[in-house]
């Protein structure tokens, strides 16, 4: 299992392990950002995800997942906490619920992500 301190960190290693896309919710597909692909929930796969937590606020939560389609391509899919909720289907997010699966990597450890204000004044 890889573990990553930070969202760049994760994101530059997966995309040298081929994660090169990007993808977005939209209704019930996932749209590739740079490319006119849609993917259905029963053409890709999660094979990894990683959790990131802001240093001072649980709710800042994001996700890192690594996909893989069955159309060969390979990219990854940033969801923060509650961001998703109007533009994708329940069937499309509940793809992402990880917990019971065979052969996801589910190690994705919670770890403060970079950058973030710590609040205060």
């Amino acid at each position: 299992m890889y573990k990553y301190d930070t969202m760049t960190e994760a994101m530059e290693t997966l995309q040298q392990r081929g994660y090169t896309q990007q993808f977005g919710p939209k209704g019930d597909y996932l749209e590739n950002t740079t490319k006119d692909v849609k993917v259905k929930s029963n053409e890709f796969g999660v094979d990894e995800f990683y959790r990131f937590e802001g240093p001072s606020d649980p709710g800042d939560e994001m996700t890192l997942y690594a996909i893989s389609c069955k159309n060969g391509m390979k990219g990854v899919f940033v969801a923060a906490q509650g961001t998703y909720s109007e533009e994708a289907s329940p069937e499309l997010m509940a793809k992402f619920n990880v917990s019971n699966r065979n052969g996801v990597n589910t190690d994705g450890a919670v770890e403060p992500i970079d950058g973030l204000p710590t609040g205060g004044n």
